[in-house]
């Protein structure tokens, strides 16, 4: 069970990605709701921005969830308004989940040499059980959902990738911090593409201008390897970004790339 509360989010600061309201003398993202979570035994935030035409129109729309929505949601919402103000793309819902203890949901296993993570199965029944109900009961979603990480966060969409094929259809996963816990998401990776042939999913990985210990490479190469036929991917490197600018060209043509009949 949850509870709920609304709030406006964020006015007039951040330019890029504000849009009108009618009637209003603000601007804003969008709003950010309160819920209770049973599950973790928390009350978490998570932020909303509709589409300019939403309340216009009748029509259902894909959901793109954004981790670490305290630094990404913005610069998405900026990239998500620049590609709606484009002739035909079909809009989207972002919602943003910022943290509140980020290696500890945000992480498959406890790290045997930092010695801290490991609550990544209870955030993803938070996710399952009490979030996507809540949206798909209060919003007009259609059933196409998008995940967006990056570093830490963009190695646990890998890991929601291989743990549970019915949560999301397309991840973007932006310099995706695989050394985790002495890399043990480089196996799990390697054997989940061998075991299941028959996966049909969307996959867009990026990495910037970083040191190979992020072991993105490696990824690369499993999937080159092991990649099933129905798993569409693609790898980006892009050698003039830096690790905190990566998600915003990432999630520009991430989406370009998950949705190429609208350019």
């Amino acid at each position: 069970m949850f509870r709920v509360c609304i709030f406006q989010l964020l006015p007039v600061l951040f330019v890029p990605c504000l849009y009108a309201q009618p009637g209003k003398d603000d601007l804003t993202v969008g709003k950010s709701i309160l819920i209770r979570s049973e599950i973790l035994d928390e009350t978490r935030p998570v932020y909303i921005r509709l589409p300019g035409n939403y309340s216009e129109s009748q029509k259902s729309y894909p959901v793109l969830y954004v981790f670490d929505a305290e630094l990404n949601f913005i610069p998405v919402c900026g990239v998500v308004h620049l590609l709606e103000r484009l002739q035909n793309f079909p809009g989207i819902i972002v919602a943003g989940i910022p943290n509140t203890d980020r290696m500890r949901d945000l992480t498959p296993t406890w790290d045997r040499d930092f010695h801290i993570g490991g609550g990544g199965d209870v955030f993803i029944r938070f996710m399952r059980e009490e979030l996507f109900p809540y949206r798909e009961q209060n919003f007009r979603t259609a059933p196409f959902r998008i995940l967006e990480g990056h570093s830490i966060s963009g190695m646990f969409a890998l890991y929601i990738f291989t743990e549970d094929t019915s949560l999301f259809d397309a991840f973007i996963a932006v310099s995706p911090s695989m050394y985790w816990d002495r890399q043990i998401m480089l196996a799990k990776l390697d054997s989940f593409l061998t075991e299941n042939p028959t996966l049909e999913k969307q996959l867009y990985l990026t990495l910037a201008n970083e040191p190979s210990f992020m072991y993105v490479h490696e990824t690369v190469d499993i999937l080159k390897k092991n990649a099933p036929a129905g798993l569409q991917w693609s790898f980006r490197m892009d050698t003039t970004g830096t690790h905190e600018t990566a998600p915003i060209r990432s999630t520009l043509e991430g989406l370009r790339w998950f949705f190429p009949n609208y350019y």
